[in-house]
């Protein structure tokens, strides 16, 4: 109900204003509707953890290292890739 709302209030906004880069406001817009959601999905305090036993969840630490070194050969790869190609005038 109230994200249908919402959805089609940011359409008409999205098609009514003469706006020179969309991708930038339909970009704002998507996140903004996600933290609508994420907000309604809030099931209250979160539980206390028992001494002694683990936690529900994934570690975040496993993979990391390898992560972060993807991510960085990743960003060398595409700015020389950027840098390669010709700017046009």
């Amino acid at each position: 109900c109230c994200f249908i709302f919402f959805a089609r209030f940011f359409l008409y906004i999205y098609t009514i204003m003469i706006i020179p880069n969309k991708k930038i406001l339909a970009s704002i817009l998507l996140i903004l509707i996600s933290f609508v959601g994420l907000a309604a999905q809030h099931d209250g305090p979160p539980q206390p953890v028992v001494q002694g036993t683990t936690p529900v969840g994934l570690p975040i630490d496993n993979g990391l290292i390898v992560l972060l070194v993807a991510a960085i050969v990743f960003g060398i790869y595409k700015t020389l890739e950027l840098s390669k190609k010709p700017t046009q005038a």
